[in-house]
């Protein structure tokens, strides 16, 4: 899957007011993103944020191996929860759900500001 990090300034003053994972603001709240327990997950992360440095994903109740700019064949780091990435980075995060409970995981920003303006979302895990 792919997930594209980016903000929006509604308003033209420099600064974004809203804040989303493929372009529009807590859709993935209304519609998570189903996926199965059973599947390997690869979710290519792309930053595209504008006004604002430094963009973030964070998975709740679970961890990930994250290959930075998706140019290694060996993960950048193992088993961590958090992302960072500056402009315009790109990052592939592996991730499975493989003996969790069905139900609903949280993902989102780890900027506070960017979460609750639109920046969060959840998986739905499926048998």
């Amino acid at each position: 899957m792919v997930m594209i990090m980016n903000g929006f300034d509604t308003n033209f003053d420099g600064d974004n007011e809203v804040y989303a994972a493929n372009s529009i603001a807590f859709a993935y709240m209304n519609e998570p993103i189903k996926i199965r327990s059973d599947q390997r997950q690869r979710l290519y992360l792309i930053n595209v944020t504008e006004f604002d440095p430094i963009n973030s994903l964070h998975l709740h109740a679970n961890f990930f191996d994250y290959y930075d700019h998706g140019t290694t064949l060996q993960p950048t780091l193992k088993t961590v929860d958090t992302i960072m990435q500056c402009q315009a980075q790109r990052g592939i995060l592996e991730f499975s759900f493989e003996g969790f409970e069905p139900g609903r995981y949280m993902f989102h920003a780890h900027q506070s500001e960017f979460a609750e303006l639109g920046w969060m979302g959840f998986f739905e895990v499926i048998n």
